[in-house]
């Protein structure tokens, strides 16, 4: 897990893990006329119908009745040359538990762009994963559709509609955010917040270098990520130990102990544990709480360091996730 790779993997551990939710029989849709619709916060235009929602939980879209979403980012015109290596690099997506990504056309999709698709087993829903990569004069957009495999068996969404929708994302001006942020932490304390993540969920960094991190393997991150949909969870201890094994950046993970509490007056389960880093076979400490929202759904909070950090960095990730509070 070393550098700008392993802390992107994490933040794409995060937004797949947050898609999870109980998936209907579905018997029967709705069609409506697609036009191009943009995100609050985003400067991508998308051909798509109104049975698509903007998120409330990050920028992009959901579909309700089928829990899918579209999520979308937006970075740098220069980083297009860095993502075109993506569709060789198996292992990086393996890594994040995507398996079967083949590099495709796009169909009625022109300039430069990059189409892939996969398949993405989360603890509670197998996904099918569009992913689109594009770039124009001023920016590279990635607009990443996550769309429940029964979603797709039913009928109630296809693969054509889509790919439709991808192949018409285009660059607008920006569109003013609504709203307030979801989340607040009080106390940050030796990290501070990466102003260059777009979206809801946030990472936290060191604020600058310590005398002992030359001998560490990677540095310590802590990230806060809400639930891509309102879905209730049934079982919050269950779901949050399918989610500590779902970190697939680490192997042979090892769950030590896990405890209810109570975090901003709301349910939550506390997960202790450990495991090794998949690519340098590093020990690394894990701390995980998953947070039941008001309203539905979930905050996840994850601190990872190493190991051989842990007995600095524990107690700080437990002050950190107490002082976490939903804003809204």
């Amino acid at each position: 897990m070393n550098g700008v790779s392993g802390y992107v993997g994490l933040l794409l551990i995060l937004a797949i893990a947050a898609t999870g939710g109980a998936i209907a029989i579905y018997a029967s849709r709705s069609r409506e006329k697609s036009n191009f619709r943009q995100a609050p916060g985003s400067r991508i235009l998308l051909s798509i119908g109104e049975q698509f929602a903007p998120s409330d939980r990050f920028v992009g879209f959901v579909h309700e009745e089928s829990g899918a979403s579209i999520v979308i980012m937006e970075l740098a015109a220069s980083a297009f040359g860095k993502m075109q290596k993506l569709g060789d690099a198996a292992e990086t997506f393996a890594a994040q538990g995507v398996s079967g990504v083949m590099q495709l056309m796009l169909p009625n999709r022109h300039g430069d762009y990059i189409y892939l698709r996969g398949e993405q087993n989360t603890p509670l829903v197998e996904y099918a994963k569009y992913i689109l990569i594009f770039r124009t004069h001023d920016l590279t957009g990635m607009v990443t559709a996550n769309i429940p495999r029964a979603a797709l068996t039913s009928g109630i969404l296809t693969g054509a509609e889509i790919e439709k929708i991808l192949s018409s994302a285009t660059a607008g001006p920006p569109k003013a955010p609504e709203g307030q942020e979801l989340f607040a932490l009080s106390y940050l304390g030796p990290f501070e917040e990466d102003q260059s993540l777009l979206g809801t969920t946030k990472g936290y960094r060191l604020k600058s270098a310590v005398p002992d991190e030359l001998g560490w393997e990677f540095q310590p991150v802590f990230l806060v990520a809400p639930s891509l949909t309102r879905a209730p969870i049934p079982n919050l201890g269950l779901f949050a130990e399918r989610n500590f094994e779902s970190i697939d950046q680490l192997r042979d993970k090892n769950l030590e102990t896990t405890h209810n509490i109570e975090v901003a007056g709301l349910p939550a389960i506390e997960a202790l544990g450990h495991g090794l880093d998949i690519r340098s076979g590093s020990a690394t400490l894990v701390y995980q709480l998953v947070v039941e929202a008001r309203h539905g759904g979930y905050f996840r909070i994850l601190g990872m360091a190493p190991n051989s950090a842990r007995e600095r960095f524990l107690p700080e990730f437990r002050r950190m996730a107490q002082s976490f509070r939903p804003t809204p």
